[in-house]
């Protein structure tokens, strides 16, 4: 009788018994490839005004070209002659060509001599003089081609042609000069073609600028609001699209090809300066920007999110016979991988009398993802880790075959409705800034839907995906 008593005693106090269990927290890994980063094309306006670049061919070309003063020379052709710009180099265009118009002015004289029957020779000779001006507007076609290497081929080509038929009066004696001097004046507007050819070439030069704005865009900007955040843009090739000559300048589009990113973290180091690439010539393409946006929330705020929704909340099971209470939850996570971890404290009715303690750390661990139909980040596959479940079994088998880890799972969520509205404000902040003195982005978000969930060291991120138009507006 008395060793039965003392089972029974023995028995009562196991079953009350309490031995504080910790599991060990699970090992997770980084995600095998980073989240993806979409690539946006930029178009980039470039206009070189004709304006311009008249100044500086007049600068460069003097009025002077071309200067004869010898009856003798060339064998003996009786002609002198001189060739002079009289006004500026004017620049338009015709279709896809440019052309520059050069104003001319070219004197000549011709000399006239007569043996009269022979009785004087050729040198001892009476002559005769006269010289004449005329006036003509040159125009030298060009085409421009810029190459992969950067550099610019043009190739003009000189036209010009006689109002009237250039001829010399001598009263009695009208001589026509034209195929005299034709040659002569044809060869030396080639010269000049080569020579405009060569200074328009200094002056066509889009590297210099493009590569000035290349720089720019790889600047940060930081972007001040609700959700302070800084862009990021990545360039990655550059292409020229057609050139467009118009009345007044020379248009043509560049296109860059870009990551763009605008992320919440500020913290983030300043990517390494990419140079410019080859040049690629490509069709005219519409603009459109995929910008990548991130938001991260601190396993802090999270855990903070988490302990004010279930911290100290009691849960019962079976009328009563089962309670657990949740006193702490921390998260935390990596890669793809979430985890809770929860200090529980309860008790379970064991037998007919007594009841068995739980005291104890345990790890949960599920998978983030983002629901879109109800905006929040939600929890799959939200179960305790191996071990943790190991310990369990043993001292609290019935906490399985609860809901209790479907219930903490619905109210591990997070409502993105709010911080996306914001994201949208940010991110069409950040997309219509200027970027310089010079450079204004200037775009529209069209879509914009959370696509990933990945887990850092000490944050979660969201990586947002949007569709739009991005330009870069040259003041």
């Amino acid at each position: 009788m008395k060793n039965t008593f003392l089972l029974l005693i023995s028995f009562l106090l196991s079953a009350c018994s309490s031995q504080k269990q910790e599991a060990p927290a699970p090992e997770l890994s980084l995600a095998e490839t980073p989240a993806a980063l979409p690539l946006s094309r930029l178009e980039l306006p470039v206009v070189l005004a004709y304006a311009d670049i008249e100044k500086r061919l007049n600068k460069e070309i003097g009025q002077l070209l071309y200067e004869d003063r010898d009856f003798d020379n060339n064998g003996g052709d009786n002609i002198k002659l001189v060739v002079k710009r009289t006004g500026n180099i004017r620049m338009s265009a015709l279709n896809h060509y440019f052309q520059f118009t050069v104003p001319l002015e070219i004197w000549v004289e011709g000399r006239v001599r007569s043996s009269i029957g022979g009785l004087f020779s050729p040198q001892q000779a009476p002559q005769l003089t006269k010289n004449a001006v005329f006036k003509l507007e040159v125009s030298l076609s060009s085409k421009l081609e810029p190459q992969a290497d950067w550099s610019v081929r043009t190739n003009s080509i000189v036209n010009f042609k006689w109002t009237e038929s250039p001829v010399l009066d001598f009263g009695l004696v009208k001589l026509p000069i034209g195929g005299l001097i034709e040659k002569t004046v044809a060869g030396q507007l080639n010269k000049l073609g080569a020579q405009i050819d060569a200074e328009a070439k200094k002056y066509l030069q889009f590297k210099p600028l493009l590569e000035n704005y290349w720089k720019e865009l790889q600047q940060p900007i930081r972007i001040q609001g609700a959700f302070p955040a800084v862009l990021y843009i990545l360039p990655e090739d550059l292409s020229l699209g057609p050139i467009q000559p118009g009345p007044n300048s020379i248009a043509l589009q560049a296109g860059i090809t870009a990551k763009v990113v605008l992320t919440t973290d500020t913290l983030l180091s300043k990517p390494p300066f990419r140079p410019m690439p080859s040049l690629k010539m490509t069709t005219a393409a519409e603009p459109s920007v995929s910008l990548m946006l991130t938001a991260n929330l601190s396993y802090v705020q999270l855990s903070k999110l988490a302990q004010q929704n279930m911290g100290g909340q009691t849960f019962a099971f079976e009328g009563g016979k089962h309670k657990i209470t949740l006193e702490q939850i921390d998260i935390s996570g990596l890669g793809t991988t979430l985890q809770a971890k929860v200090k529980l404290k309860g008790s379970a009715k064991a037998g007919l009398l007594g009841k068995k303690k739980i005291d104890g750390t345990y790890y949960f661990t599920g998978t983030p993802y983002y629901d879109q139909v109800k905006q929040e980040i939600r929890i799959k596959n939200f179960d305790f880790d191996v071990k943790s479940k190991d310990l369990l079994l043993k001292s609290a088998e019935w906490l399985f075959k609860s809901n209790f880890k479907k219930q903490v799972e619905a109210q591990l969520r997070y409502p993105l409705a709010n911080e996306l509205t914001q994201l949208r404000k940010t991110a069409e902040a950040a997309i219509n800034k200027p970027f310089s003195k010079e450079l204004t982005l200037s775009g529209k978000i069209q879509s914009l839907e959370p696509t990933e969930v990945r887990l850092e060291a000490k944050q979660l991120v969201i990586y947002v995906q949007t569709s739009g138009t991005l330009a870069v507006v040259l003041k």
